[in-house]
């Protein structure tokens, strides 16, 4: 048992928070921890972290294990770099290399009576350092670094010039080379493109250690868990597999849990009226008595709880546009950097047609809302063309969400844009998207993110658009909120042009995948499963190919593919040499290390033992690099396929 919690209460004055929550978590287990915003999940990892105090209950951990937190928004030490924040990971390891560089020092300066002693404490320190992972360390940290997109930075940097996203990143990418037993993640996946988190997925599915994380992430729940404890109305419910499994699983108990709840009600109905009717009567009074009796001792079910409210999503279109919906052609991004117009992205051409639910991804920076933007005419910094069709009526989901106006309140914001309607109309479509009572009071620029994210979405639907343009729409939505974006976006009839994170989203909504690279768009057809397939497949269909260029294409693919298991073929060869280089540069320093300690106070037999042993270990570790890197590329190829 990695973790266990046995009735974990907490409370702020009146308001529960938590309510004997019980967890057991099994060494090497994956949980997916979720609930809606403000269930207290955070709440959680906070107590488990030892960060926070609660009421009453028990945490049981095994001895020496170590728990490790990564919060929302992790900074690390301001003035560090990049590469030294990493290493204070080994400072130990770090210390008893520098101890040996010392000692070498010494020995060229010592007297024969020191000699041996310096030697043998060099011989000590050595077999520590190895035994410690001194050698693989750096090839470690570059894998880690790589996998989480810190692959092409000056690892130098000063960390404070870093932005909040990457902050958060490296402290992610320290925490997982710590290695702690537990390891608690809250929202793991913000600020990482695609590639990122398929890594992160990758490498925490063989994690050594039990991992706990809040995640409103439902694909990377899905790739990841073992099992979901739902806190829901102050208490927890365990569920076995992954969220769709856990979706399945909260169904059917609800729906087996009204079934005993309903025929429990009936029998006992059935019981009252017997005894009302025959109590009264002596030949049926010892019967009816028996009957009470049977009432009495059942142990009366409560009604099951239904789902918590979500949003009601409701999408719709006055009228509909004409067949060709948006035409880009030869699209260049430009963004202003210190005064310096840039190009981001050029080469874009694509079209849109009406009804078409199409995604665009691509990674960070590359400007997929700076194209939404240049598109809807906010950013005028952009070369090439672009030309809606005829009856195309847009409404736009910002991520930043800068159309709300902050001095309003919710009603007003909601009822200025529709003043025909009586107030307690206004309240019934803000009670829909979960402001009630005195919520609809607030100002605007106090509501949280989820809120504003809500507020927002209603003004899209209240402007009954036939096209939505959408960037993030899901960030800051609690699960059961994404679940109704689902289903509402799913029935919509107009046509969506969308950029999301949310890969179960995409899942569920996308028939077209635009992938934007600073060349171009890359097209796919289908779902966000689709386009990994079409990936791996290598089937990719680009904007720029015409049907002329067919069969070429299937005889270049042809060539591709003979010259990729060629490169697989070498990959793998020298992936299996250098695993041998490894093995024989280990035992050699096993062998050099030896002959120290026979060399007695042989100075210049030392010396040129250790000369042998540094350029062993120089030659272990690029080796370690050169290993890592062909891991990596040969991985790639083989996905390719």
């Amino acid at each position: 048992m990695a973790l266990q919690l046995s009735n974990i209460s907490k409370s702020y004055g009146v308001d529960v928070i938590l309510e004997n929550i019980s967890m057991n978590i099994n060494d090497n287990e994956k949980v997916g921890l979720i609930g809606v915003n403000g269930a207290g999940k955070t709440t959680l990892l906070r107590i488990i972290s030892g960060e926070l105090p609660y009421d009453s209950g028990t945490i049981f951990t095994p001895k020496d294990a170590r728990i490790g937190f990564l919060k929302q928004n992790s900074n690390q030490d301001f003035g560090k770099t990049i590469w030294s924040t990493m290493m204070s990971v080994f400072q130990d390891v770090v210390q008893i290399e520098e101890d040996m560089r010392r000692l070498e020092l010494d020995m060229n300066n010592s007297s024969s009576g020191d000699h041996q002693r310096i030697m043998n404490r060099y011989g000590t320190l050595s077999e520590q350092f190895e035994k410690m992972g001194g050698f693989e360390l750096r090839a470690k940290i570059m894998t880690i670094l790589n996998g989480m997109g810190f692959g092409d930075f000056d690892l130098d940097m000063k960390v404070d010039l870093l932005s909040g996203g990457e902050k958060t990143k490296l402290s992610m990418a320290k925490l997982l080379l710590e290695s702690p037993e537990i390891l608690l993640l809250d929202e793991p996946t913000n600020h990482l493109d695609f590639k990122t988190m398929q890594w992160l997925e990758s490498y925490l599915k063989t994690y050594r250690g039990c991992v706990i994380t809040v995640s409103h992430d439902r694909y990377f729940l899905d790739s990841l868990v073992d099992s979901i404890y739902e806190i829901e109305r102050n208490k927890c419910t365990r569920y076995t597999g992954n969220y769709s499994k856990y979706l399945e699983q909260k169904k059917q108990n609800f729906e087996i849990a009204m079934k005993h709840y309903t025929a429990q009600q009936k029998e006992i109905k059935r019981l009252e009226e017997y005894v009302d009717k025959n109590g009264v009567r002596a030949s049926t009074a010892k019967m009816a008595k028996s009957k009470q009796k049977m009432i009495d001792r059942m142990e009366v079910l409560d009604r099951p709880d239904g789902a918590l409210d979500a949003c009601k999503f409701n999408f719709e279109l006055v009228y509909p546009s004409y067949k060709d919906v948006l035409t880009v052609n030869d699209l260049g991004l430009m963004v202003n950097k210190s005064g310096v117009l840039t190009t981001i992205a050029d080469g874009i051409s694509f079209d849109i047609k009406k009804g078409e639910k199409i995604a665009l991804i691509g990674a960070n920076g590359v400007g997929k809302s700076t194209l939404l933007k240049t598109i809807l005419g906010k950013n005028d910094n952009y070369a090439g063309s672009f030309e809606f069709g005829r009856n195309v009526e847009i409404s736009y989901y910002d991520q930043e969400q800068e159309f709300l106006n902050n001095s309003k309140t919710v009603l007003d914001e909601i009822w200025d844009k529709i003043p025909r309607c009586d107030e307690s109309e206004v309240r019934g479509m803000l009670g829909s998207m979960l402001f009630r009572d005195e919520d609809v009071f607030k100002m605007v620029g106090d509501l949280s993110g989820g809120e504003r994210a809500r507020l927002l979405l209603l003004i899209i639907m209240l402007e009954k658009a036939n096209t939505l343009f959408l960037d993030e729409p899901t960030n800051h939505l609690d699960l059961p909120s994404k679940e109704a974006l689902d289903v509402a976006m799913k029935d919509y009839e107009g046509t969506v042009f969308l950029v999301s994170h949310d890969r179960y989203f995409l899942n569920k909504i996308a028939d077209k995948i635009f992938e934007l690279t600073p060349k171009g768009i890359v097209r796919y057809n289908g779902n966000y499963d689709d386009y990994l397939e079409g990936k791996e497949n290598a089937n990719k269909e680009t904007v720029s190919v015409s049907s002329a260029k067919t069969s070429a294409t299937g005889a270049n693919d042809y060539e591709t593919a003979k010259r990729r298991q060629a490169n697989i073929k070498n990959k793998t060869k020298k992936l299996e040499a250098a695993e041998q280089l490894i093995e024989e540069t280990e035992l050699k320093i096993e062998e050099l290390n030896a002959s120290l300690e026979e060399s007695g106070s042989d100075y210049d037999k030392v010396k040129e033992i250790y000369a042998q042993l540094e350029q062993q270990q120089k030659l272990l570790s690029d080796t370690y690099e050169q290993w890592n890197t062909l891991s990596e590329e040969l991985e790639i190829l083989q996905s390719e396929e």
